[in-house]
């Protein structure tokens, strides 16, 4: 005689063990029942798709009690029966529901608020009903089948809509103050008033709640563009230094009108996404005005854990923004501002729109005047004249004179590209015919062993790490103090390397006295001296390159992809199991693998010093070249490449300030699986931008073409100081050992990742993102 076991099910237990996966802290909690007060106000008030005034919600937090109450459209007793308390069900999907504008869809109900409440209260009276409903629900009691939720009708003393009141357990607590930083970025611009313990904190307009006071801009254009199905009216207005905000309006879909604006506002911060105003999540957007503000578009769909947005609303709004940066460039090119942005300079050579260089001033010689490229022909007259890269005054004053002109192109990227396309496309005009010349080129008989080593070294370097199949490295002796000079003939790549340079010299001592360290130091001289000569020839800085890097990296994601989907089946799981449609194992198993984004943690075992982990880099004798650089205006770079060592670090700090790190004193390393399945794009010429704020640390690298694009977004536990909320683009300082990949940390934001009482846990989320031209 055999025996069976029954199964049982502590309930309680359960609800908040997967309620938890959905609301995993009272602030979620809150924002998602305020979510859901704000639906209500807006199926009442604009069931017609128009709202209407007289909508309000109040939010009141008393110790462990939130009492959160609207005057929406309330509930009937089959509303709060069959959609409110029936988990996995949501009456979202209706017609009416859809013309209202209601930001929810998901239909996770009240159970959810179970992972942080031990009582749920329920107090609603339907639009047009004339009694009232109550209903009162407490974790622990809560049985699967069982009428265990009290509910009662009663006469009504309040007018339509709903009181919720949630009891928070004793492991959970909010602090006003607490509720009022967290709540603000997602109802800030409701257009329904919402008050917090009494205060205001909605209604206000998007330019009104940008970083930069609105008042400083002034329209200069507007322009009507369409891309892929999109369009919109782009309004451009600026600042005095051409600094771009761009309100988007009259937004269609397919031919369509849809009700949607956008506010962005160059180096703006994050971008946050909305619909009908409520916040949603950031959109990752890379661009080189790099758009902050908001975008309130109605195909914006978030994850179910409502903390990111789904790929094809990233596709969709990175259109809009990419034609934003459209209408900017062009409008702006007409101005006499166009000659101060270095945004519009770096779109024109992004995308070879060169026509709109014409405002673009340059440095003319003998009289040293700046004359805007559309005026250089009336300028010089007959004269003869000729453009010059360099900086040898030696050249200036032998062709400057009163019979010709020199037109000499800023050091400084992109301003540089974008002067001598229009000087060579446009214009038509020479270069300065003396340019640097070998002198004496030296042959194998000539050098000294240790010389022999970095002419070797170098071009290896340059074959197996830049992917330069046929080149040629030699010593010479350069005209003009030049220290490297290339030329590209029949497919082959010769570089120069001038026999006196002060670069060489460190180098010869370290080969014939470090010889440990001289691999790595010649990885730095190629990477800060040579790198930025040849950069039009490595292939992965032109777009056939970009071509062979992206399915390099599409190969390694399929040998270690794992089968997962977007967390917006967690939906159903809750209400699958109290139907009986999934078994308590499954269940679990499937919270389990759609719970959160990737976790990274960091213990102060993980935290090393790079003197110690990575040694000899801060001994470098390789430094950049102070001509190379502009101060704030960065170009695509490689990586530091220290592939021969290993660190199990996951943190890296420095005693010093050093140059090659580009004074950078903290540098994060990314997570494992990015590690395993992006490492190639960090291999190639980058540019790195950070931006920060609220919770979120967001890195943006694009490669040198812009074409592909790597975000890596860092969801901290904490709130980020307000005053310190900022970001922009930082001069490109990976590391790449044999085992991690390390980026570097602002300073304002080195607090955040220290180490402190214990073990620093993050949530990390990463994609490759293919801009739009």
């Amino acid at each position: 005689m055999t025996e069976g076991i029954v199964f049982q099910v502590e309930t309680s237990r359960v609800l908040q063990i997967l309620a938890k996966e959905i609301y995993d802290s009272p602030l979620a909690m809150l924002r998602e029942n305020v979510q859901n007060a704000y639906d209500a106000v807006r199926e009442r008030f604009a069931a017609t798709g128009t709202l209407q005034p007289g909508g309000r919600v109040d939010i009141h937090i008393d110790g462990n009690q939130v009492v959160i109450s609207d005057n929406g459209i309330g509930m009937t007793e089959t509303v709060l029966k069959q959609n409110f308390w029936n988990a996995g069900s949501s009456g979202k999907h209706s017609e009416r529901a859809r013309t209202a504008g209601v930001v929810g869809t998901f239909g996770i109900g009240a159970m959810a608020n179970f992972g942080v409440c031990s009582k749920l209260e329920i107090a609603t009276r339907a639009a047009g009903g004339n009694i009232a409903l109550i209903s009162v629900a407490e974790r622990d009691t809560l049985k699967i089948g069982e009428e265990c939720i009290a509910f009662r009708t009663v006469t009504p003393e309040r007018e339509a809509g709903t009181v919720l009141t949630a009891t928070l357990d004793s492991s959970n607590s909010i602090l006003a103050h607490q509720a009022k930083a967290y709540l603000v970025p997602y109802v800030s611009l409701l257009p329904v008033p919402v008050y917090l313990n009494d205060e205001l904190i909605s209604t206000r307009s998007m330019n009104d709640a940008l970083p930069s006071p609105v008042r400083a801009y002034s329209p200069i254009g507007n322009k009507r563009l369409e891309q892929q199905g999109l369009g919109a009216l782009f309004s451009i207005s600026a600042d005095s230094n051409g600094q771009i905000l761009a309100n988007v309006t009259d937004i269609t879909v397919g031919g369509q009108a849809i009700d949607g604006e956008m506010a962005l506002l160059q180096a703006g911060g994050q971008l946050m996404g909305l619909r009908s105003f409520f916040g949603l999540a950031p959109i990752p957007a890379a661009g080189n005005y790099q758009f902050g503000g908001f975008a309130n578009l109605p195909f914006l769909q978030p994850t179910a854990g409502r903390d990111a947005l789904s790929r094809d609303s990233i596709d969709r709004a990175s259109v809009l923004i990419s034609l934003a940066e459209k209408a900017s460039s062009e409008i702006l090119a007409d101005t006499t501002l166009a000659d101060r942005s270095n945004a519009l300079l770096a779109w024109i050579a992004g995308n070879n729109r060169y026509d709109l260089a014409k405002r673009i001033t340059i440095l003319v010689h003998p009289k040293e005047d700046n004359i805007a490229l559309e005026d250089i022909k009336e300028y010089v007259g007959t004269h003869q004249s000729y453009y010059y890269t360099g900086n040898d005054r030696s050249i200036i004053g032998t062709f400057a004179g009163d019979e010709s002109f020199i037109l000499q192109v800023s050091p400084n990227q992109p301003r540089r590209k974008v002067q001598q396309q229009y000087l060579v496309s446009v214009l038509q005009i020479p270069q300065v015919p003396n340019s640097a010349q070998v002198i004496r080129e030296y042959s194998g008989t000539d050098l000294e062993l240790s010389e022999a080593s970095i002419l070797f070294r170098v071009a290896g370097i340059l074959r197996d790490d830049y992917l330069i199949p046929e080149v040629e490295v030699v010593f010479a002796d350069i005209s003009h103090k030049v220290s490297i000079l290339p030329e590209h003939r029949s497919g082959l790549l010769k570089i120069y390397l001038d026999r006196r340079s002060s670069a060489i010299a460190p180098l010869l001592e370290v080969q014939t006295t470090a010889y440990e360290l001289f691999s790595q130091f010649m990885k730095d001289y190629v990477r800060v001296n040579v790198y930025p000569r040849i950069q039009q020839f490595v292939p992965s800085s032109t777009k056939g390159g970009v071509e062979a890097l992206r399915k390099i990296l599409l190969r390694s994601r399929e040998l270690v992809r794992v089968e997962e989907t977007d967390r917006g089946d967690l939906e159903g799981i809750l209400g699958d199991y109290l139907s009986g449609e999934a078994s308590f194992s499954a269940v679990l198993q499937t919270a389990r693998a759609k719970s959160r984004p990737q976790t990274q943690r960091v213990s102060a075992e993980q935290v090393g010093t790079i003197e110690k982990e990575v040694p000899g880099l801060t001994d470098s004798p390789v430094r950049p070249e102070p001509e190379t650089g502009s101060g704030q205006e960065f170009i695509a770079a490689p990586p530091i490449v220290r592939d021969s060592i290993s660190s199990n670090m996951k943190i890296l700090t420095t005693g010093g300030k050093y140059p090659l790190l580009n004074q950078f004193t903290m540098f994060l390393a990314l997570s494992d699986r990015l590690m395993k399945t992006e490492a190639e794009f960090f291999h190639v010429p980058h540019t790195t931008r950070i931006l920060w704020g609220g919770h979120r640390v967001v890195y943006i690298f694009t490669e040198a073409t812009e074409r592909l694009s790597l975000y890596y977004d860092i969801e901290m536990k904490n709130s980020i100081d307000r005053q310190n909320t900022g970001g922009g683009m930082f001069p490109t300082t990976t590391l790449i050992t044999k085992s991690r990949i390390f980026v570097p940390v602002p300073t304002m934001l080195e607090q955040e990742f220290q180490v402190a009482g214990g073990p620093k846990e993050f949530f990390v989320r990463f994609d490759l993102l293919t801009n739009r031209t």
